[in-house]
C-alpha cells in the first residue's frame, strides 16, 4: 500500500453501517472489511481497507485493498478449473482494476462432508489453483472434524505452490459447520493463527462476524462473547509478530533454534531482525509436549524470557520448554551471561 507493506487482518460479515460495530472493529485490530461494490468508500473514512466482491456499482477505488473473485471455484467449476476461474476473476478485475484478487478456497473437497470425512484436496484442485492467481484464501475451518495442525499444512502447502511469491491470506474459524457443532476454543484459534504465520501466511483473515450457524439474526460477540473478545489480544499480536516472521530472507542466524530432532507437533520460526527475535513456538498437538531450545549463531545467553512472564535458563547451550496443548508461546529475548 503506497510502496510499503501491509499486514491485512480481515473480518468476513461486520455490518459495515453499524458505527459501534465498526469502532469495536478497530480497536480489535482488524483493517480490512469485506463489503458490498457500493459500500466500499465510507470505509476508508473510518479507517478500514474494503475488500470487495462483486462486479457492478464499485464506488471508492481509494479505499479498496483486494478484489474478492469467485469463491470456493473448485467446488463449483467443474469443466476445466483454471480457465474457468481465471475467467471469472478478469471480471472483478474489470470491475476494480489494478487491484488483486483474492479467491477463497476450500482446504477439503466436498463440504461439508468431506470435511468430516477428511478429504484433502489433489494437487489440481489446490497448489495448481493458488499458483495460478493473484491472492489465494485458503479457509481453513477443522474443529471438531479435523486437527488443527491440518491449518499449518494447508498454509504450507499453498506457500510452497507459488514458491512464496504471492501472497497467501487464510481464512480462519468463527464458525460452526452446523448449529449442533462446537466453535473453536481461544487456544485452538490461537494456534490456528500462529500456524498459518510460522507457515509463511501474508496477513490473516477471520469468517465470519456474521451470519451465525443456526442464528441468523444474530453475530458472533453474541453467540461466542468469549471467542470474540480473545480476537482482540490476538490481532494486536498478529499485528506485530506477522510481519516480523515474513522478513526472514537473507538475514543473520537467530540467537535461538528449536533443537534437531524435535517433535514434528511443535513449530517454531523466528523473526528476521534483531537476532530472531520475538521467536514463536507453537504445539499443534492436543497433547502436553516438551521441546528443548539451542542456542544458534553467534548468539549468547544466560536465561531466555517469554511473552507469559516465563523465563528458561540454559544449560549446556540448551532450555527445555514444556508446552499445553495447543499452546503458542512467543519468545521476546535473551540476556547475556
Amino acid at each position: 500500500v503506497n510502496g510499503k507493506p501491509f499486514f491485512p487482518i480481515l473480518l468476513y460479515g461486520a455490518p459495515i453501517e453499524d458505527d459501534a460495530v465498526l469502532a469495536q472493529c478497530r480497536e480489535f485490530g482488524f483493517n480490512v472489511l469485506t463489503c458490498r461494490p457500493d459500500a466500499a468508500e465510507p470505509l476508508a473514512a473510518k479507517g478500514f481497507y474494503a475488500a470487495v466482491h462483486g462486479t457492478k456499482n464499485v464506488v471508492g477505488m481509494s479505499s479498496i485493498l483486494l478484489a474478492i473473485g469467485a469463491d470456493s471455484p473448485a467446488l463449483y467449476f467443474k469443466k476445466d478449473l483454471l480457465a474457468q476461474t481465471a475467467e471469472a476473476n478478469a471480471k472483478s478485475s474489470g470491475a476494480i482494476p489494478n487491484r488483486p484478487v483474492m479467491n477463497a478456497i476450500g482446504y477439503w473437497e466436498d463440504e461439508p462432508a468431506g470435511v468430516i470425512a477428511g478429504k484433502l484436496p489433489a494437487k489440481a484442485l489446490y497448489e495448481d489453483l493458488v499458483a495460478a492467481i493473484d491472492v489465494s484464501a485458503p479457509y481453513l475451518y477443522p474443529v471438531p472434524y479435523q486437527p488443527v495442525a491440518s491449518v499449518g499444512e494447508a498454509v504450507a502447502r499453498a506457500r510452497q505452490a507459488t514458491g512464496g511469491k504471492k501472497p497467501i491470506l487464510p481464512i480462519l474459524q468463527l464458525f460452526a459447520w452446523e448449529t449442533a457443532a462446537r466453535y473453536p476454543t481461544p487456544a485452538e484459534l490461537r494456534c490456528m493463527t500462529f500456524l498459518a504465520l510460522v507457515e509463511g501466511a501474508s496477513g490473516i483473515g477471520y469468517y465470519t462476524y456474521k451470519p451465525v450457524t443456526g442464528h441468523p439474526k444474530a453475530t458472533l460477540p453474541e453467540i461466542q462473547p468469549e471467542l470474540w473478545q480473545s480476537v482482540k489480544q490476538l490481532n494486536r499480536e498478529v499485528a506485530e509478530i506477522g510481519p516480523l516472521l515474513l522478513k526472514c530472507e537473507g538475514k543473520e542466524p537467530p540467537t535461538v533454534t528449536l533443537a534437531p530432532g524435535s517433535v514434528t507437533a511443535v513449530k517454531f520460526k523466528a523473526s528476521g531482525r534483531n537476532g530472531g527475535f520475538p521467536a514463536v513456538v507453537v504445539n499443534s498437538s492436543p497433547l502436553p509436549q516438551e521441546v528443548k531450545l539451542v542456542l544458534s549463531g553467534k548468539g549468547e545467553a544466560a536465561r531466555l524470557l517469554l511473552s507469559d512472564d516465563r523465563a528458561l535458563d540454559f544449560q549446556g547451550g540448551a532450555a527445555a520448554l514444556s508446552l499445553k496443548p495447543f499452546e503458542v508461546v512467543i519468545v521476546r529475548r535473551a540476556i547475556a551471561p
